[in-house]
């Protein structure tokens, strides 16, 4: 099952930007599971919750760009065990995306890695295995091993923090701006306290972003596309993004966004994510 544990609102004190955790742990328990998963991610980034479940999705997610699935996938975690002799054919080859995206966990015990990853080896080299590799899935045992290694989040973030976040490499997934335009869903703005009292000829800051909104949805009017009119949105609109983290990908995000030289923003970002894991 794939479910919201807990939330972090308000972290801009503007009550508009947030922090969610989220527990994937189960998303390869079954295939049912992971078309709930991948779909969940996609519905944020699509912003249609009826596409939840979707089986049709998941198969449009799957061959998204000429057989590479999208990056969805990459939010289905797989834990792999050198002693299973299955697990073991799948890690046998001296290079694979399965273990250049994956992570040792356990002191070594264990791969961390993600469907995406299997897929994309399957479907470049079937013939280096005995079976269908995206036929693997984990028991619920390795799945509470997961768990404790595996983090989701769902924030809502500015533009300029959104960029700052995206440098780690990490799982990532955003609201997609190019289909989603701002007559489905509103864009809003993130006004930092030193930019409130900024006044030009042009006005206020506030009234400047009112202004390119209003060239936004001329431009709607005039049959320009949404990929096209969303170049005008200003660097403070909002934005939606998935990132899915493993151990050391988390240990390095809290390391540089924690440091008291990291912007504010991003700061609350971090500082979020650690209470809501109850460090």
């Amino acid at each position: 099952m794939i479910q919201l544990i807990n939330k972090k609102e308000n972290i801009f004190e503007d009550n508009i930007a947030f922090v969610e955790n989220w527990d994937f742990s189960t998303a390869n328990l079954n295939e049912e599971n992971r078309i709930l998963a991948i779909t969940q991610v996609a519905s944020i980034c699509y912003q249609s919750p009826k596409a939840l479940g979707s089986e049709s999705l998941y198969n449009r997610l799957m061959a998204e760009s000429q057989g590479l699935p999208s990056s969805s996938f990459e939010f289905v975690p797989v834990l792999l065990d050198p002693k299973n002799e299955k697990h073991k054919e799948i890690l046998a080859p001296e290079y694979s995306n399965t273990k250049k995206f994956g992570e040792l966990i356990c002191d070594g015990k264990y791969l961390l890695t993600n469907y995406r990853a299997l897929v994309y080896d399957f479907e470049n080299n079937p013939k280096a295995y005995s079976f269908d590799i995206r036929t693997t899935y984990n028991t619920p045992e390795e799945c509470k091993i997961i768990k404790e290694h595996f983090k989701v989040f769902l924030f809502k973030v500015d533009f300029p923090t959104r960029s700052q976040m995206v440098r780690h490499r990490v799982n990532w997934q955003e609201l997609s701006r190019r289909y989603v335009s701002g007559k489905r869903v509103p864009f809003e703005f993130y006004i930092s306290e030193k930019m409130k009292d900024v006044t030009s000829e042009g006005g206020t800051t506030e009234q400047i972003l009112d202004i390119c909104l209003e060239h936004y949805y001329k431009a709607l009017e005039d049959g320009v596309k949404p990929q096209e009119a969303r170049r005008i949105i200003p660097q403070a609109g909002y934005s939606q993004i998935w990132g899915g983290f493993q151990p050391t990908q988390l240990e390095n995000y809290f390391k540089l966004r924690l440091d008291s030289h990291a912007q504010w923003e991003i700061r609350k970002t971090a500082e979020a994510m650690k209470e809501l894991l109850g460090e």
